[in-house]
């Protein structure tokens, strides 16, 4: 049975050569893709072995310098402003980081941001009676997320916060302070209910 007549041919033979050239036309594709983004944002700096969705992720590199490290997963959203993202960074989609050209937000490596997460350092000012909310301007202050921290769905981490290595903040969240090391933080303001072992 496993004996072929002769003259027959393998098909099996020429497929690896098809679905070779295929692969390297839809890397070429992909770098190309990359390449016209790039020129697109001239402040963008992506690491080595990227997963960007770049058809669904938005850049804007206009308001300041985008910095991405190495096998960073980028998958929907909208990334702007000065903002460096360490290596094995993960953003899930869809999210909101960045936004300012005058406050830098900085997310360690190894650290998972879930869907609808919103990450930006700036807020209207809004605490003065004499004048109007859209009187007041902006205030803001920059945001570090530590190494090895994951942001729960739908988290809201306010200007001038900083989340220490290994934190833990909890879905639906509104960090408003500053949150240890290894630390578990829940609630809207976020409170420290534990730590990680």
């Amino acid at each position: 049975m496993n004996a072929k007549a002769e003259g027959e041919e393998d098909r099996g033979a020429h497929r690896p050569k098809r679905w070779l050239g295929a692969r390297v036309l839809g890397r070429a594709y992909a770098r190309f893709r990359f390449w016209l983004i790039q020129l697109r944002n001239p402040g963008l700096t992506v690491g080595i072995r990227p997963r960007i969705d770049f058809s669904r992720v938005r850049f804007n590199t206009w308001t300041g310098p985008i910095t991405i490290g190495n096998d960073c997963g980028i998958y929907d959203g909208d990334i702007q402003g000065i903002l460096v993202l360490g290596d094995r960074v993960n953003l899930m989609s869809p999210c909101r980081v960045g936004g300012s050209s005058l406050y830098k937000v900085t997310i360690g490596s190894d650290t998972w941001v879930a869907p609808n997460a919103y990450i930006v350092p700036i807020t209207h000012a809004y605490k003065r009676r004499d004048a109007t909310i859209s009187e007041q301007g902006v205030r803001g202050g920059d945001i570090t997320i530590g190494e090895d921290c994951w942001i729960g769905i739908n988290a809201v981490i306010s200007p001038g916060v900083t989340i220490g290595k290994g934190a833990v903040i909890g879905a639906n969240s509104v960090v408003t302070k500053d949150i240890p090391e290894y630390s578990i933080a829940v609630g809207a303001p976020a409170k420290v209910i534990g730590s990680r072992e």
